[in-house]
């Protein structure tokens, strides 16, 4: 397969779509309808989505966001999403999409970022050690309270 044209830029309105698809295949479904993703595009000011447009579609997304609290002088920003179709996997998509993310939360101030990804995905954690991530020993709880 070879790409005829890829595009790693940020994501618009326009995209949701293609967004909800990916993160259907990522996260699973329901969990979000292309108006939900639309809705979110236009209003969330303090999450950057970066998108990877090869041969007229979305072949992957990452999403981060920054925040600000009172206890630290400069935001963080956290890397909430990444996924790239298998397809377009090993071409450097992943780490374009990550370096746009920086810079854009770098923008806003953030000089600190955090990724979480599961204790058994390998191929994940091999990214962002290369990418100059390092374990922080934390350890993360969760909790639902429901809708």
């Amino acid at each position: 397969r070879t790409m005829t044209k890829r595009l790693i830029r940020l994501a618009a309105p326009a995209d949701a779509a293609e967004l909800a698809r990916l993160n259907a295949r990522f996260n699973g479904e329901g969990l979000t309808s292309p108006e939900e993703v639309r809705a979110a595009l236009e209003s969330n000011g303090s999450e950057v989505v970066a998108v990877c447009e090869a041969d007229g579609k979305l072949a992957g997304f990452a999403c981060a966001r920054v925040a600000r609290s009172v206890c630290y002088r400069r935001p963080t920003a956290e890397i909430t999403e990444l996924y790239v179709e298998p397809p377009f996997r090993r071409e450097g998509i992943a780490r374009e999409l990550v370096a746009l993310l920086e810079a854009r939360c770098k923008a806003l101030g953030a000089e600190e970022f955090t990724i979480l990804t599961g204790k058994d995905n390998a191929p994940a954690q091999a990214l962002y050690r290369a990418l100059g991530y390092v374990e922080c020993g934390e350890v993360m709880f969760a909790k639902t309270t429901g809708a």
